[in-house]
């Protein structure tokens, strides 16, 4: 399933690990690196596996559920499921997150929000 979010306002990667997934590289294909999320803890799979790409605008997430390890050395076939009710479940959970690293979020300033600058405490100490 492709997933297609705003760009955001921290990494692509940070933003995965933030919904609880983990950097793997795959020493197969020349360290590709991808992210996984286990539907088991303690056990590597089934587990969520994303891959990410990012250009100007968006951030694409590939995802799919790895259900089991693939089944023979040299293969690609480990029973994925790319779309289904649990896939597009986790999709809306990614989503959801995004918003709240979008880019169109304004962030208050810490303090009391009297953030005039200097020249202007300045000017009205002597008005």
């Amino acid at each position: 399933m492709q997933i297609i979010i705003p760009k955001l306002n921290i990494t692509p990667s940070n933003f995965l690990r933030q919904c609880g997934y983990v950097e793997i590289q795959n020493p197969h294909k020349n360290n590709e690196t991808s992210y996984a999320r286990s539907l088991d803890p303690g056990r590597f799979y089934p587990r969520f596996h994303a891959y990410i790409k990012q250009d100007a605008k968006q951030i694409t997430i590939n995802l799919h559920l790895d259900a089991k390890k693939q089944s023979y050395e040299g293969t690609t076939a480990h029973s994925g499921e790319y779309d289904g009710e649990i896939v597009e479940q986790e999709a809306e959970r990614i989503k959801k997150t995004s918003k709240k690293f979008s880019l169109s979020i304004k962030h208050q300033p810490l303090g009391y929000g009297n953030n005039k600058t200097l020249w202007e405490k300045i000017k009205d100490y002597f008005k």
